[in-house]
């Protein structure tokens, strides 16, 4: 799926095998963590966060690192389940923001994060949940 996101957006696409997967998202020293998503047995999405700490306003937060669902099953409500989980666990784990990027040109993904109560900030293009519109989410 990561090998999708990165064709989707012109980048090398075959950054990731499965070993690397194992080793960075599920072994003993994860760097990542993700969710993911099927309808009727397949993969058709994920979402991938760690920790971090944002400076701006001197909390600790969770950094979405890629949202993807494959094209057809857009639309359907998976986008969305996905960062509601990702929601979930950082309220779970008692913090006040989540943040991601999101690219300037893509528009689609810019409305339907303002849909979920993100804030998105200017350049370069943060979108934030942070209190009161994260733990909505989250619920």
């Amino acid at each position: 799926m990561a090998n999708a996101l990165n064709r989707h957006e012109g980048l090398s696409p075959h950054a990731f095998t499965p070993a690397i997967i194992r080793r960075d998202a599920f072994g003993p020293r994860a760097a990542f963590r993700g969710f993911v998503a099927e309808v009727d047995g397949r993969l058709v999405g994920y979402a991938s966060f760690l920790p971090g700490y944002n400076t701006d306003i001197a909390l600790a937060e969770l950094w979405m690192l890629d949202l993807f669902v494959v094209p057809s099953e857009r639309g359907r409500g998976i986008g969305r389940a996905l960062v509601r989980a990702v929601a979930r666990e950082t309220v779970r784990r008692r913090l006040t923001c989540l943040e991601w990027g999101v690219r300037g040109r893509n528009t689609r993904a810019r409305r339907f994060y303002r849909r979920l109560g993100a804030r998105i900030g200017r350049a370069p293009r943060v979108a934030s949940l942070i209190g009161r519109p994260l733990r909505a989410l989250a619920r």
